[in-house]
């Protein structure tokens, strides 16, 4: 069938909205969603221009779908036609780790969400112009497309009444940056937390505080755009600092916690300095926690001494240690009773406006971007 999309060339190309085809015989286990709404993920954007993947081109891209399920293959039992869902990371669901709802560690997880194609090697979709294989399968989904195919694996299903630029919010950042602040740092009452870069994940993790029973005691946000530190204060951040300001981490976070150190930290830069600054500035049995990536080559060096005898954990975490089936409802539950206003991120675009939202998320003008399709 033919359909729209955002396709990228090669590594750096802009993003360019047109016509493709989409092979849509169904795998067994596959679903054809047709997509109302897609957000922009930083991870989009960064993978566009990836010269060390020159094999993902010609690319679709986009992990964070939202929309209605219109046909299903023969093994598919948990949804049915005309169910709304949000498209989110793909896995086996067979190996240990899905088994124990640790989905985001499945031992098959490389090769759902980051090979060339789907599991089996074989091609969605392809040029109309030249006939040849557009390369990505994103995150199983590629969901920078009006029409896509996923696994069942990949799905949540939601409310019919919530609208499709709200869920599809959800599907990465927004749960990864809740899902590391709740799930890995497990913070408690008389703890400091940190937060470095506050866009879409960090601010999420800032506001998932407010679904505990108790707070810690310090919410430290680190970003240099002060607007974005201002919504990181309305969300309950008891410390703004702006690193353009006072660049000097380890002693901004010192002075902050009288020198006790930070209990749990989430990077969401992906920037060795960083990590190297958060760990020297952690408190005995401290968290260090990387959500965020930014030159997939870049390693973080850490003092073995320095870590030994403060007992520091640094963690690498992926989509939030979330089982997305569980932890996305519990978001959406907790956004209606107002403890969790993730929605006052987004702003809505055109899907062919994406090289706009590209430019207002990385200028720091858009927190959340999501395409809307129709």
């Amino acid at each position: 069938m033919i359909t729209d999309a955002i396709v990228v060339s090669k590594p750096g190309a802009p993003f360019q909205y047109q016509q493709i085809e989409l092979h849509d015989n169904l795998r067994a286990d596959e679903v054809l969603v047709r997509i109302k709404a897609t957000g922009v993920c930083h991870t989009d954007l960064n993978f566009s221009k990836e010269k060390t993947m020159p094999e993902l081109f010609p690319a679709v891209l986009g992990h964070e779908g939202a929309g209605v399920v219109e046909r299903m293959g023969s093994n598919v039992t948990k949804f049915a036609k005309g169910d709304h869902v949000v498209v989110v990371f793909s896995c086996c669901g067979e190996c240990k780790y899905c088994l124990r709802k640790q989905s985001s560690y499945c031992d098959l997880w490389f090769q759902y969400n980051l090979a060339v194609g789907r599991l089996d090697g074989s091609k969605v979709f392809s040029s109309l112009t030249t006939g040849r294989p557009i390369m990505s399968h994103f995150f199983g989904q590629s969901s920078f497309a009006r029409h896509i195919l996923v696994s069942q694996n990949g799905l949540v299903k939601v409310d019919k009444d919530l609208p499709f630029e709200k869920v599809a919010a959800l599907g990465c950042g927004v749960m990864t940056g809740a899902g590391a602040m709740l799930n890995v740092i497990e913070p408690a009452s008389d703890m400091a937390v940190a937060v470095v870069g506050v866009g879409s994940v960090g601010l999420s993790a800032i506001m998932a505080l407010k679904m505990l029973e108790t707070q810690p005691k310090k919410i430290i946000a680190i970003d240099i755009v002060p607007a974005r530190l201002e919504l990181a204060r309305s969300f309950g951040a008891t410390h703004g600092v702006n690193s353009k300001v006072r660049p000097e981490l380890m002693k901004v976070l010192m002075d902050i916690t009288s020198g006790r150190g930070v209990d749990g930290s989430i990077d969401t830069t992906g920037k060795p300095e960083v990590i190297k600054e958060l760990v020297h500035s952690a408190a005995r049995k401290g968290k260090v926690v990387t959500v965020g990536i930014d030159d997939l080559s870049a390693e973080a060096s850490l003092n073995m001494f320095e870590m030994a005898n403060a007992g520091c954990s640094y963690i690498g975490c992926n989509q939030g240690d979330c089982y997305p089936q569980e932890f996305l409802p519990r978001l959406l539950a907790a956004n209606q009773q107002g403890k969790f206003p993730y929605d006052q991120l987004i702003k809505t675009y055109r899907a062919n406006d994406i090289e706009k939202a590209a430019h207002d998320v990385l200028s720091g003008m858009t927190v959340k971007a999501v395409l809307l399709w129709d």
